[in-house]
């Protein structure tokens, strides 16, 4: 899936930092490079194509065998809740600053976007480079929140948690963190506002998925006369933006808002689950960029990936015992996430066996596809099924287990109480979610004390809440 086209001409440009700000926005291709800009950003293996998917967060859930510390310092310390480690400090430094030069950029194409009139700008593009780059600022002050935030359910109105960043600016004051209420409201403000104008512009909304994902439907029926229009799946779209509002009201713990999106997501048909049939087919990636309401796509990431997946010393790998636990295997023998090889192989080397992973680095059959997803529909199942009253679980839990060729008739004690549905989504959030960053903020919203697979673990106290940088809380 060619999920960012036009992609590569950006990165044959001058850095953004680099050009003068009326240079850039003198044309509309301008501010459809800083646009793309900021999606090769957070694409970059210092946020999404390493760090804040499979690397970082990962390591907070324990999903990798943890080296001794001799061997890898970073990665032993990260799994081992470490913050204070000057390796670790580093890293989370890193993180956060990319976090906030990506809003920033997104800050300084918004606030240009407020000076044009339209006349440069043909098929409403202005409307949806304004839509997307609301929504994404939101989505990424969510995403920083999620890390660097309070558990959830013990914030308070008043406690202080991240800056709010809306413009682009020297004036320190106005990079001091704000409270959990502001940041909230500011979240749900910048959603509401790209839900608005994405419902009118964005072509998903009344274009197929498959029109939408090849550029042979240019102009014809009611697809989009404009290239950039397309690829949807790789941008912030208006599922997104519903998407990630489901993400927001499920952490702050408004069940009916939570439902009440994710089930417009679901229902719309849009965007569906991927099942065996789609395997078999040959259609499926293992990154299921099928399901994606948002993704970020790096051309360059295999370079990332080798010495972490690839390589006869690959860093993130898991043993046996503990894959054939976290699976199921012995229940759930035809899970489309285990069976035949497809996300884990075995093979051995001269230096000796190891296990790797393959959904980045394709298998033998499936191609990968440089894409790492930041939201995916099976979220929105699993924040449906979660806030949902118990009664009305079922049917959800049912259809995406017949997806994943789980058996279809559930298990009725899964669904007996609020206890052992908990217990059974966090199966599948490990299965689903493995190298993309997500358990770790199911336990953080839960408040887990200690973890029971891959291995055992009791987490010490403050391991969910990642500390701001020395230089942010210095500063402020």
């Amino acid at each position: 899936m060619a999920t960012l086209t036009g992609c590569s001409d950006w990165l044959d440009v001058t850095p953004r930092s680099q050009i003068k700000s009326e240079i850039l926005y003198e044309t509309e291709d301008g501010y459809k490079k800083a646009l793309n800009g900021v999606y090769i950003q957070i694409a970059d293996a210092k946020l999404y194509g390493k760090n804040t998917s499979m690397y970082f967060t990962d390591a907070l859930a324990r999903l990798w065998t943890v080296p001794i510390l001799a061997a890898d310092e970073e990665f032993n310390r990260i799994s081992n809740f470490d913050y204070t480690n000057n390796k670790v400090e580093e890293l989370i430094s890193t993180i956060w600053l990319n976090y906030y030069a990506s809003i920033a950029q997104l800050n300084d194409m918004l606030a240009n976007l407020e000076k044009e009139d339209g006349s440069k700008f043909q098929y409403n593009n202005d409307q949806l480079l304004k839509g997307e780059a609301t929504g994404l600022r939101a989505f990424l002050h969510l995403e920083v929140l999620r890390l660097f935030g309070p558990v959830p359910d013990l914030a308070t109105d008043s406690e202080i948690c991240i800056p709010y960043v809306t413009e682009m600016t020297n004036n320190p004051s106005k990079l001091v963190s704000k409270s959990w209420r502001e940041v909230i409201t500011a979240i749900e403000n910048d959603l509401t506002t790209a839900e608005k104008i994405l419902e009118k512009y964005d072509p998903l909304v009344y274009v197929s998925l498959d029109s939408l994902n090849s550029s042979y439907y240019i102009g014809k029926g009611n697809a989009p006369k404009d290239e950039w229009q397309f690829y949807r799946q790789g941008r912030f779209n208006y599922f997104a933006t519903l998407g990630t509002k489901a993400r927001l009201y499920h952490w702050i713990g408004d069940e009916e808002k939570a439902v009440s999106y994710a089930k417009e997501v679901i229902e719309s048909q849009k965007i569906k689950l991927v099942d065996a049939t789609s395997y078999n087919a040959g259609k499926a990636s293992l990154e299921m960029c099928e399901e994606y309401l948002l993704g970020a796509y790096n051309p360059d990431i295999q370079q990332v990936l080798e010495p972490l997946f690839k390589s006869t010393k690959a860093k993130l790998t898991m043993g046996l015992v503990a894959l054939n636990n976290v699976y199921e295997s012995s229940t759930h023998t035809s899970d489309i996430r285990y069976t035949k090889n497809r996300y884990w192989e075995q093979k051995t080397y001269v230096t000796g066996a190891i296990r790797h992973f393959y959904k980045y680095i394709g298998n033998d059959l499936i191609k990968a596809k440089n894409t790492v997803p930041l939201l995916r529909l099976a979220e929105i199942y699993f924040i449906l099924i979660e806030n949902l009253p118990l009664a009305e679980v079922k049917p959800y839990f049912v259809e995406f287990r017949a997806a994943r060729s789980m058996n279809p008739s559930i298990d009725d004690t899964s669904v007996a109480n609020e206890t052992a549905l908990l217990n059974r989504l966090e199966y599948e959030y490990r299965k689903d979610f493995y190298g993309e960053g997500q358990l770790f903020f199911f336990y953080k919203k839960h408040q887990y004390a200690a973890y029971s697979l891959p291995a055992k673990v009791t987490l010490p106290s403050g391991a969910y809440v990642v500390p701001k940088p020395k230089g942010q809380i210095n500063f402020e």
